[in-house]
């Protein structure tokens, strides 16, 4: 029972986490441009003290505005931003200083900027590695492709409203002991990457910018996207540059009867639990769906979480109306408790994600 009781909390912790991004793209509307939305401050240790970074934006519509408030994620973030009214033209700051005071790790601290004449959020973001101590630039970037390093053998740049242009850098590195010209090739449709510099030094970081335009080609939920990197005009074959987004559905110009009138869907009980089964076996089970708004509720895509799950359902689901959704597994390989999700894609502005859990004890 106590697994069932994290299981649940989990899912509605991702249900949550999904609908608060979804709710707060960086659209500025015409009415406000910041220099940057992310800031990395890159590789810091421990005893390095306090960290500060400004961002700046400047007022790109026809009526002052004003930065309300300012919210922070974390108390070991503080921000303080420009309080008069910045007039069309004009330009203002947002100071952030990130207090390194909570041991190695690595952090990704999100500021909620609330601005007269949006109706949503912005979101900026500070991020960075803590570390107790400092690292060689190999230990820092084990993963190589060619002769260029990273962090990790896949990058994330989070979450994108269809529609929209979502923009991020990846820090890289040069290990070795020459120069490396970096560019790039078979890009797929909408990703666009630019290397800065294009020519980086043995020994120096660098960043690869990703912008993903949504618009080139419709795509929903967990994406991956993979390219090839040419190093001094020599194209790597493998591994592969992957990318990976997640895209949910635009509410930013809805209004608030389409917000009213939406739809809205509900699961009585989205965990379910096999008990125990032998590796292998065909796990089934159906869960019911209703649509509690007032338009029609789609399903644009699910994802799961394991290779090989199944959903049997509608396409879409009328106002007040309930549907079967039928989900087929075979049980892992390998022994141990195990947690299968589905995540569904939809055009609920509360709910633009949510969750099927399936879990048990699997036996050899």
């Amino acid at each position: 029972m106590r697994v069932i009781r994290i299981i649940k909390s989990l899912a509605i912790l991702v249900m949550l986490l999904f609908t608060t991004a979804s709710s707060s793209q960086n659209s500025t509307n015409n009415i406000i441009e910041f220099n940057k939305l992310v800031h990395d401050f890159g590789d810091i240790t421990l005893n390095s003290g306090t960290h500060a970074y400004t961002f700046k934006f400047k007022n790109t519509g026809a009526s002052p505005i004003i930065i309300q408030t300012v919210i922070s994620s974390c108390g070991c973030t503080t921000p303080v931003w420009t309080r008069n009214p910045v007039k069309p033209g004009e330009s203002g700051k947002i100071e952030v200083t990130f207090l390194n005071d909570q041991g190695p790790y690595p952090f990704d601290k999100a500021l909620t900027v609330y601005v007269s004449g949006l109706n949503r959020p912005i979101i900026l973001r500070i991020k960075g590695v803590v570390h107790e101590k400092a690292k060689s630039l190999a230990q820092l970037f084990p993963y190589n492709i060619g002769a260029l390093s990273f962090r990790s053998n896949y990058a994330d740049i989070g979450q994108v409203a269809q529609g929209d242009i979502k923009r991020e850098t990846i820090t890289v590195a040069n290990t070795g002991n020459r120069s490396v010209k970096i560019d790039f090739s078979n890009l797929p449709t909408g990703l666009n990457l630019t290397a800065n510099p294009s020519t980086l030094a043995p020994g120096k970081k660098g960043e690869i910018l990703v912008e993903l335009d949504t618009k080139k080609e419709r795509r929903w939920g967990a994406t991956s996207l993979k390219s090839n990197i040419v190093i001094n005009g020599k194209m790597v074959t493998s591994p592969k540059l992957e990318v990976r987004v997640r895209i949910l559905d635009n509410f930013s110009n809805l209004s608030r009867e389409d917000t009213e009138q939406a739809p809205l869907p509900m699961v009585d009980n989205n965990v379910y639990s096999f008990g125990s089964v032998k590796s292998g076996s065909k796990i089934q089970h159906t869960f019911e769906v209703r649509n509690l708004g007032r338009r029609a509720l789609l399903f644009h895509k699910y994802d799961t979480n394991k290779d090989g799950i199944n959903v049997s359902h509608p396409k879409s689901l009328a106002p007040g109306a309930t549907a079967k959704f039928v989900v087929v597994l075979i049980a892992d390989n390998e022994p141990g408790e195990q947690l299968y999700q589905i995540t569904f894609i939809t055009n609920s502005p509360a709910r633009p994600a949510f969750n099927l859990l399936i879990s048990g004890t699997v036996t050899r």
